[in-house]
């Protein structure tokens, strides 16, 4: 299965309120924003999403499952590093009090 990445997310016209509409029909917008997100406009800028709360608690999970992935990788990484350098190792203590592990 191959992911396609996109840099910004893609929407339709049907999609697109602007704020004043919104801000009248705000009932309408919501039932609509539980099968797609809405993008509310100002000045014809998209500047707020609604979305409906379940796809919202699915791309929050998904967004820190991927976080996770993220310091896995990274932890990983650093004691790859640590085992070929021992000798760039710091001591717990001393990032406990300074916080800081380039000292």
């Amino acid at each position: 299965m191959v992911t396609k990445i996109v840099d910004k997310p893609t929407f339709t016209r049907d999609q697109l309120i602007p704020s004043a509409v919104a801000s009248k029909n705000f009932g309408k917008v919501r039932k609509l924003a539980q099968s797609s997100p809405q993008y509310i406009t100002d000045n014809g800028v998209v500047d707020t999403v609604v979305m409906g709360y379940e796809q919202f608690e699915s791309m929050y999970q998904r967004l820190r499952e991927l976080e996770e992935r993220e310091e896995a990788r990274l932890l990983e990484s650093r004691l790859e590093r640590l085992e070929k350098n021992p000798e760039t190792a710091v001591p717990w203590r001393k990032v406990q009090r300074t916080g800081r592990t380039d000292e």
